[in-house]
């Protein structure tokens, strides 16, 4: 069960960066807490361009996070535990 990033897309709401990946023809939201990203670099982003900048930075290592993390569910949260 392997993810493949779906597309370039990320939603920002509720304190929750959001990005989407596939498996096979089912679409897997990815959730990351703003503050968890906040943490991965020095200075935190502080508008919404950052935080897309932030996640196009660091889309791989998210992605194999979520890889690591997906058990056939729809929606995948990564945590600071997972980035340490």
């Amino acid at each position: 069960m392997a993810l493949t990033c779906r597309s370039s897309a990320v939603s920002i709401a509720f304190g929750i960066v959001s990005f989407f990946m596939a498996d096979d023809d089912k679409t897997i939201r990815v959730d990351v807490p703003r503050d968890v990203l906040a943490s991965v670099e020095v200075p935190p982003p502080r508008t919404k361009d950052a935080y897309l900048e932030l996640i196009a930075r660091h889309r791989e290592r998210l992605a194999r996070t979520a890889t690591l993390k997906y058990r056939n569910v729809l929606v995948v949260m990564i945590t600071a535990d997972d980035l340490a």
